[in-house]
């Protein structure tokens, strides 16, 4: 009788943690094309030549909200290797706290945004309190297709940016974004660029 309620114990568990894995939803991000490459660049500002861009490119028509940055920690930071969460997220007192909330122990961390009709919907307000390093993770997760897991190279080490796992200043200074290949990036190691 006990190996049948272990049994059960393990089939219940395994089927909690499927549909969790299940309930993450696929972000989408408005996106707005840059283009006119090669055009003449603004001087007006201080003899400064700003807004000529030398590629056509797309870039998010709005911020990343917390509803947005919550699904991506829920999807890669149960455990959260890189600190992709800063605890200044939660602060809701504040007017620059986004309120993501994280719940649980390092391993089954999750992460939800409240939506409180009396003082603001949290979710749809733009993200605050990343580093350039988390940011380019979140590029990473969405590039390799938003998958669950740990913070490793098939989720937020490698895609765009390869950072496997850079978490100094000075590391993450070499990291480059690859041109030739959108999907995957160099890094400098011990003087020499390397393709990734």
């Amino acid at each position: 009788m006990n190996e049948c309620r272990w049994i059960l114990a393990a089939t219940a568990a395994a089927l909690i943690a499927l549909l969790a894995a299940a309930a993450v939803q696929a972000i989408t991000i408005d996106m707005v094309t840059v283009g006119n490459p090669g055009n003449a660049p603004d001087t007006r500002y201080n003899s400064m030549s700003i807004g000529s861009v030398a590629n056509t490119y797309q870039i998010g028509k709005y911020e990343i909200t917390a509803r947005q940055y919550a699904a991506f920690l829920d999807a890669v930071a149960a455990t959260d290797t890189y600190g992709l969460y800063n605890p200044a997220m939660g602060d809701p007192t504040g007017s620059l706290g986004c309120n993501i909330q994280r719940g649980g122990t390092p391993g089954t961390y999750t992460y939800s945004v409240p939506n409180d009709p009396v003082n603001g919907f949290w979710a749809d307000r733009p993200l605050n309190y990343v580093s350039w390093a988390n940011a380019a993770r979140f590029a990473n997760w969405l590039s390799n297709g938003q998958p669950t897991g740990g913070q490793d190279i098939s989720t937020t080490e490698d895609g765009s940016y390869f950072l496997n796992g850079a978490t100094s200043s000075c590391r993450h200074a070499q990291v480059k974004r690859h041109m030739g290949d959108p999907h995957r990036a160099r890094v400098v190691q011990s003087g020499v660029l390397r393709s990734q």
